[in-house]
């Protein structure tokens, strides 16, 4: 379940009209059904709001050819989360 932050945003960025492109529609759908934790589904609803442009100009792809956008969005989530890991990491002192 997302949390009143979350919709909230969702909510205003609906209203503007780069996200009304049917291709963040169906990633922010597809984001919304995914069963998993609701850490990991901001870090994506996040990453469509970040990368909303690059999501638009994306090819479409086949399968053989590469990932699809709900692919591609969670790949590059993670290797954000993996980023800012590092970056805390290097903060506090750590290796």
């Amino acid at each position: 379940m997302h949390g009143p932050d979350t919709l909230s945003r969702l909510n205003e960025l609906a209203c503007l009209p780069k996200y009304n492109h049917p291709k963040l529609h169906a990633l922010v759908h597809a984001v919304q059904r995914l069963p998993i934790d609701g850490l990991y589904r901001a870090a994506l609803l996040r990453s469509i709001d970040r990368y909303a442009d690059q999501i638009i100009e994306r090819p479409q792809y086949t399968p053989e050819e590469g990932w699809d956008d709900l692919e591609a969005l969670q790949q590059v989530t993670l290797g954000d989360m993996v980023e800012a890991s590092h970056r805390a990491r290097a903060r506090n002192g750590g290796g």
